[in-house]
């Protein structure tokens, strides 16, 4: 048994210290899950009802002002804290190279049956230490790496976004119109969306030649009968 479990795990086992399945993540991977992530940091504070101080500064007299302050919710504080986070989020994203969409949050399938598996007291064997098999990917770590360069390289448009585009979808904003050619998008629609699409047209493709035909049949008879 343990022997059949090491050939069916073999390929995850040469994942894992990187081989020919390791990819690079494309720019419209980073883009995607970057403003998913930015987002999803926003989210967490957009109803918080604290005040920040934005500073005081020197009167004629030389005599300090009163700090001003303003809602949290609309500071730049809130943003550059939430940009901080969102980089370091990506090593929650684990490889999946059994799904339509590479990257997702959590274990792979592989990675939660091969661990339920030595929790059952099995005995697996990767040719690695233990402690290795939820080491960091490569991958991720190069995920995470092309993550920071972007907010660095977009800092900018990001800041804009926040302060004057906040009603539009960040993805939309940042990736379709700012960051990515239009040959780099292909990962902003689901695959499984796409397939579905095709298949909605096609059924009503074929629903509405089968109408033509019922309707053609029915002229037929109404004609037939009319000569009798």
């Amino acid at each position: 048994m343990n022997l059949l479990i090491f050939l069916f795990l073999f390929d995850f086992s040469v994942s894992i210290e990187g081989t020919e399945s390791e990819r690079e993540p494309t720019p419209c991977e980073v883009c995607k899950f970057l403003s998913a992530e930015l987002t999803d940091e926003l989210d967490k504070t957009g109803s918080s009802k604290s005040v920040v101080a934005t500073g005081s500064r020197l009167n004629v007299k030389g005599e300090w002002s009163e700090k001003k302050t303003t809602e949290y919710r609309k500071s730049e504080v809130r943003l550059v804290e939430a940009i901080e986070r969102v980089c370091e989020k990506m090593l929650g994203y684990s490889v999946h190279t059994d799904r339509p969409e590479r990257y997702a949050k959590g274990r792979s399938e592989t990675m939660s049956t091969l661990h339920a598996l030595r929790d059952k007291g099995v005995k697996v064997d990767l040719g690695i230490p233990d402690e290795m098999w939820d080491k960091t990917p490569a991958e991720i770590s190069k995920l995470r790496l092309k993550c920071d360069n972007m907010v660095e390289e977009y800092e900018d448009e990001l800041f804009e976004w926040y302060f004057k585009h906040q009603d539009k979808d960040l993805q939309t904003w940042l990736c379709k119109d700012k960051v990515l050619s239009s040959n780099q998008q292909e990962c902003l629609v689901p695959k499984s969306k796409k397939k579905s699409k095709k298949g909605s047209t096609d059924f009503k493709g074929k629903d509405k030649q089968k109408k033509k035909e019922v309707k053609k049949n029915d002229k037929n008879e109404r004609k037939h009968k009319s000569e009798l």
